[in-house]
């Protein structure tokens, strides 16, 4: 699937989006995925706005052209994809209840007796076992007071706001994202390089996830609007990088010393085990 994070850092002056560029290709609910490193990246910005996607490329371009020139408030942007999310799922949902019933879901769902119990049992099923709309989003950035906010629109279109954690991933490496912020004690109040390399070094701690890219991407929304794009082909990811590297180098080194020498201190006790 993929990896999307927003968080809120420099005391809510700035908002880091981060992502991966895998993709998932759906050709409709009857026909298998797949997955691909797509060539651009898939966290937009609208002004100040921030919008990343999970799930099905399909989806995705949908949504991106539901959101026109003219929509670039946070809340309004929020408010279109949440649209977009049920309106999808309820006329899924009514393809398939039409395709089985030969009659519209309000009907169906209102007089479930008129058509045989194992057809109405059946959709009953597929509802809740094998029905999967493929698709999540996480917005973050600053709304119209210029506040920093992030949003996660759920796979059923609800809207949950996860500002006060000041942070918020999506995909399938969204519990090894936040794992790293809560293992490596997160805070808003980091400065705001500081929390860029953070939400770097969280993104590849996802990559352990084999559904996570490895190309990468982030967008750096700042309150006063000076905005930084860093895309995955820049000479900045690439010195981003070569320091992750020189750091687990080092932590490696670290952690070696301090074994020898644990082993060393101690080698009379540990030739008794």
């Amino acid at each position: 699937m993929t990896l999307v994070q927003a968080s809120i850092s420099n005391n809510g002056n700035t908002v880091v989006m981060i992502a991966d560029r895998l993709l998932t290709k759906t050709f409709g609910v009857d026909f298998p995925s797949y997955e691909f490193e797509g060539n651009s990246p898939k966290i937009i910005s609208r002004n100040n706005v921030g919008i990343g996607f999970a799930g099905s490329a399909l989806y995705t371009d949908t949504a991106i052209s539901l959101l026109d020139e003219n929509i670039l408030e946070f809340d309004e942007i929020v408010k279109v994809i949440s649209k977009f999310a049920k309106d999808t799922i309820n006329s899924l949902i009514e393809d398939k209840v039409f395709s089985v019933t030969r009659k519209s879901s309000n009907e169906f769902f209102s007089h479930p007796e008129s058509v045989p119990e194992d057809v109405a049992n059946y959709i009953y099923g597929w509802i809740s076992r094998d029905f999967n709309f493929n698709f999540e989003c996480v917005v973050g950035g600053f709304d119209k007071d210029e506040k920093a906010k992030i949003v996660f629109i759920t796979d059923s279109g609800d809207i949950l706001n996860l500002t006060n954690f000041g942070m918020g991933s999506i995909g399938t490496g969204l519990v090894f994202s936040q794992i790293y912020f809560d293992q490596h004690q997160y805070k808003i109040s980091m400065s705001e390089t500081e929390s860029l390399f953070f939400a770097f070094k969280a993104k590849k701690w996802a990559e352990s996830h084999t559904g996570v890219g490895l190309k990468t991407d982030i967008l750096l929304f700042r309150k006063n609007g000076d905005n930084l794009e860093i895309r995955n082909e820049d000479l900045l990811m690439n010195e981003m990088n070569i320091l992750y590297e020189k750091e687990r180098e080092r932590d490696d080194d670290i952690k070696k010393e301090l074994l020898n020498d644990f082993i060393k201190n101690n080698q009379e006790e540990i030739n008794e085990i």
